[in-house]
């Protein structure tokens, strides 16, 4: 009887979760791995993991397809007490996978759903002397204007965020919006963070989403001002990584990463890419629901490619 040898541990595992917002996106879940399996490059061929709501829900064909990929579909539960909050469930999921992650790989990279890959991922993976990797957010929404100290905060919102996380408001350390340029207390995007799993960063966003939601004030400040219910989970994401980790161990990833395609004629900056080839990574919103997207520039086999995929 020969023993076999132990499988090595992957360095990277891809996780993102099946969540939509009232039905958009309405892509094939499995729209993400199917072009990191395509458009990936060097790390076309890493273990992806979904993370699904309900594993029974999902068709014999997506289930089949999945196989297919070499998707793991996993399962997390929901929290009914976050319910209201628009997207706070990507956090819940991002905890599971990180769970999952511990002592398997060296980094977890974590997409939204509503992304596609297109190049290579390996510009996205984590250098050896820093913790986490984002994108920051592309327009203020509700984002505090850096410079102005804590009486800058006239709602109390993000103090008061910081002070149930325990992070220091002033501290945060900043980033600029990609879109508008403001230069904003340290709040980055939901849809692409790595991580090194043994950290807990997506745990500590897991219990912040709860601790906000059950707090009073920042419950009915949330129910007066309807974009912070919105974007609640990208503070909570933001003090979460600013909790834990220093200014010096954050990466911030290269603009053609994780694109905003429904900022593309909006978008003024000098690195905007010409077509949608060039990019790393895409987030298209709901731009994909439709047939609009063929109003993008991209080679004839993208077009091709997507148009087999989408659905």
């Amino acid at each position: 009887m020969t023993n076999e040898p132990a499988r090595p541990s992957p360095s990277l595992i891809i996780a993102y979760c099946d969540y939509s917002y009232r039905g958009s996106p309405n892509t094939d879940p499995l729209l993400l791995a199917a072009s990191i399996r395509r458009y990936g490059g060097a790390c076309k061929s890493v273990p992806i993991w979904l993370m699904c709501q309900d594993i029974l829900d999902m068709s014999a064909q997506i289930s089949k397809k999945a196989t297919a990929l070499n998707v793991d579909l996993l399962p997390y539960k929901n929290d009914v007490n976050i319910a209201d909050f628009p997207f706070a469930w990507k956090g819940i999921a991002a905890a599971e996978a990180e769970r999952r992650a511990e002592g398997e790989a060296v980094e977890l990279l974590w997409f939204d759903r509503d992304s596609l890959v297109l190049n290579d991922v390996s510009p996205l993976l984590l250098r050896p002397d820093k913790n986490v990797s984002f994108r920051p957010v592309n327009v203020q929404n509700i984002g505090e204007e850096a410079g102005t100290g804590p009486e800058g905060d006239r709602s109390g919102f993000w103090r008061r965020a910081c002070e149930l996380a325990g992070a220091d408001y002033g501290a945060l350390g900043t980033t600029t919006g990609y879109i508008d340029r403001k230069v904003l207390l340290f709040y980055i995007a939901a849809g692409l963070v790595g991580v090194r799993p043994e950290l807990g960063i997506f745990r500590e966003w897991e219990r912040l989403l709860r601790a906000f939601a059950a707090d009073r004030f920042l419950q009915g400040y949330c129910e007066e001002h309807s974009i912070y219910k919105i974007f609640m989970h990208q503070a909570a994401l933001s003090i979460a990584v600013a909790g834990k980790i220093g200014v010096g161990e954050r990466q911030e990833l290269p603009t053609l990463a994780m694109y905003p395609l429904n900022f593309w004629e909006s978008d003024k900056n000098a690195c905007r890419p010409t077509a949608l080839d060039d990019l790393i990574s895409l987030r298209y919103d709901t731009v994909l629901d439709d047939e609009d997207w063929l109003r993008f520039p991209m080679s004839a086999e993208l077009r091709n490619w997507l148009r087999d995929n989408i659905r």
